[in-house]
């Protein structure tokens, strides 16, 4: 019986399954075709990259360039298993373009090198191999080997010249910002198009209504899934820097920039835009516009539905729609919903107090402002995370502002990620990946709610899937340090130390004045179990941020791993007894080995409901990964899930 496509279960169509099958024969049949392209895949199948892109992505969570990849690996696994080719002429049997490439691919594929495969004994390798990717299955191709050692001869001569070409590059680009190079995939892939705005100049009096031009359009512009957009943290780097559209392109690997200024005269909102291409410099399209200030909202979707087109994105009649949505109708409170969000940026005490009160003005002038009410729930959780006020009286402000945004706004995606914080510190596993798959529903591609998500794939056991989320966390924010720091305890958790190492290096110049930075690598050499070197890092982040108390635990831990028990027990003495302090001191009686008073601590923590966030995947907890008290513990808190436990 014929399919037809039933969307509200999201079947695939025929149609679908016949394009996948025939892009499938495509690749195979040009394995071996030193000319095959993309430019063809599209041609011969009759239809658009995009809509490509989106059929292969619905089917297999990849883009066209990594399924294909794919294809290509599987191949290879069965030729590695089945004949006994140089690993170069596999990879140019494949269409690989270098030996080097090829090893990468096929470990981030196989997590193990083509070397080691081959070293394995009795791989049972059937006539024709198949492998499946959430969607139809595909055949091995059959490659013929043909007489191409002429090709090696001069391929070997081209990789020499591009090692000397490769060398000059990197030394001539080693001290300037390279924000692209830290992920485990091409995120850029997953992107039709990409652009980062640029801070926008004002006058003095234009400052808070340009900050508003840049957020309506920055957060309208994120709606749109296969449009890859830089957090405004990363983008905000490049205030007065005097570097070039190509500079920039390179260093956020996008394809535009969005130039602008806005000023207020006369109670009119004056904007004009200029989009740039990044890989020429050449303007490819501007926008000038004047409004009254009370249509401010019509007149940036206006501008957002332009810009869109220009960036080769489809207007469909639901992103119509979420354009057209209008914050608030009240100027004033709009005005002041904009200072508070400026309030926030420093995390200072006293300006997170006065960003509150800069909410509730705006919700005076506005009780349904839902993103007043969103942004309000942010500082309050905000001011219990950082210390400033109890964590349960804040947790439950920012739960009941959060819930009040969305009782307004039913797809507010600001509440929906606060609330997924709130549950995480809760240890409501569920609810906050709730909250978060929501939350990304309505906003695809938030940086910052991508990363949370990650931390929370870490808390459950789930490194793997922890690295994938950060990993494009910092494709689209490569210039937040806390996302580097994350993104390398991911790897590291995971296993992927080669991922985490390059994270480190590549961050070295961008972020080397960052506590995070050093919290990053603290952890890796912990993971590591190289305490001297995590002892030195830990240091560090103390020296650089002397009120991180947390850091002393890690710096005792490690100490007493290298033997240095009496500075461990001082420590220890120095401790009180609220659950954080359960959990320092049984992170430093697990560093003496002491395993039995560890646990003590660990189950009085518990038993307050507090543990440890990461407690199924950290280190310093190793030694219980056996012990049934232990197991009672994640049992208590809903993580005694045999598939996320580590062995």
């Amino acid at each position: 019986m014929a399919l037809v496509f039933d969307s509200q279960v999201g079947r695939m169509s025929v149609p679908e399954n016949v394009i996948i099958e025939k892009l499938t024969r495509i690749v195979e049949e040009n394995l071996d075709n030193p000319t095959f392209s993309l430019d063809q895949v599209y041609k011969e199948l009759g239809i658009s990259r995009t809509h490509l892109h989106r059929i292969i992505k619905d089917q297999t969570q990849l883009s066209t360039t990594l399924y294909i990849r794919k294809i290509r690996l599987h191949k290879a696994k069965e030729l590695l298993a089945t004949s006994d080719w140089r690993i170069a002429e596999i990879a140019d049997l494949i269409g690989i373009d270098s030996p080097q490439n090829f090893s990468k691919y096929f470990f981030e594929e196989f997590a193990v090198s083509p070397t080691e495969f081959r070293k394995q004994k009795n791989i049972p390798v059937p006539a024709s191999s198949t492998f499946t990717v959430s969607g139809p299955s595909v055949q091995g191709a059959s490659v013929h080997r043909s007489d191409k050692s002429y090709r090696y001869v001069w391929g070997g001569i081209f990789l020499a010249i591009w090692f000397v070409i490769g060398v000059y590059f990197w030394k001539s680009q080693e001290n300037s910002r390279s924000a692209n190079t830290f992920g485990v995939a091409n995120y850029n892939e997953l992107f039709d198009n990409s652009v980062a705005i640029l801070p926008f100049k004002s006058d003095a009096n234009g400052e808070s209504l340009a900050e508003g031009v840049m957020e309506e359009i920055h957060g309208s512009l994120s709606l749109i899934e296969n449009l890859k957009v830089i957090a405004r943290r990363s983008s905000n780097e490049y205030k007065d820097s005097g570097k070039t559209a190509r500079q920039i392109g390179a260093e956020l690997q996008v394809a535009y920039i969005l130039q602008g200024r806005v000023d207020e005269k006369k109670n009119k909102a004056q904007v004009a835009l200029e989009l740039v291409r990044t890989q020429d410099g050449i303007t490819v399209w501007t926008k000038n516009q004047e409004g009254d200030l009370k249509n401010f909202f019509n007149l940036m979707n206006e501008v957002v539905k332009e810009l869109a087109l220009e960036l080769n994105q489809k207007i469909t009649p639901e992103l119509a729609n979420k354009l057209e949505r209008v914050p608030t109708k009240n100027a004033e409170a709009y005005n002041e919903f904009l200072q508070g969000r400026l309030l926030m940026i420093e995390r200072t005490q006293e300006k997170l107090a006065a960003s509150i009160q800069k909410f509730e003005r705006a919700l005076a002038l506005d009780p349904d402002f839902a993103e007043a009410y969103a942004y309000k729930a942010i500082a309050s959780h905000l001011r219990g995370n950082m210390g400033y006020a109890d964590m349960a009286t804040s947790g439950n402000a920012a739960e009941q502002n959060a819930l009040k945004a969305i009782q307004l706004d039913a797809k507010n995606a600001t509440a929906y990620a606060t609330l997924g914080n709130v549950y995480r510190d809760q240890f409501k596993w569920q609810q906050a990946k709730t909250s978060y798959t929501i939350a990304l529903k309505y906003r695809p591609n938030d940086a910052q709610t991508i990363y949370w998500y990650s931390l929370l794939m870490r808390s459950m056991g789930h490194p793997e899937e922890a690295l994938q989320y950060s990993a494009k966390a910092m494709a689209i924010d490569p210039l937040y340090p806390v996302i580097l720091g994350g993104h390398v305890l991911n790897c590291a958790y995971a296993g992927r130390y080669d991922l985490a190492e390059k994270s480190i290096k590549d961050g070295q110049l961008i972020f080397d004045d960052s506590f995070v930075y050093y919290m990053a690598r603290g952890y890796y050499y912990l993971i590591r179990e190289n305490y001297a070197q995590a002892l030195k890092e830990f240091k560090k982040v103390q020296e650089l941020n002397p009120n991180m108390k947390y850091f002393s635990t890690l710096i005792y831990y490690c100490e007493a791993r290298q033997g240095n028990k009496t500075s461990s027990v001082s420590y220890l003495k120095s401790l009180g007894n609220h659950p954080q302090d359960y959990l320092s001191k049984s992170m430093v009686y697990a560093g003496m080995g002491e395993k039995d008073s560890s646990m003590v601590y660990l189950q009085k923590a518990a038993d307050l409901g507090v543990i440890h966030s990461d407690i199924l995947v950290n280190p310093t907890f190793k030694i219980h990964r056996k012990d049934p008290r232990f197991e009672a513990i994640l049992r208590k808190f809903d993580l005694m899930d045999s598939k996320s436990l580590p062995q």
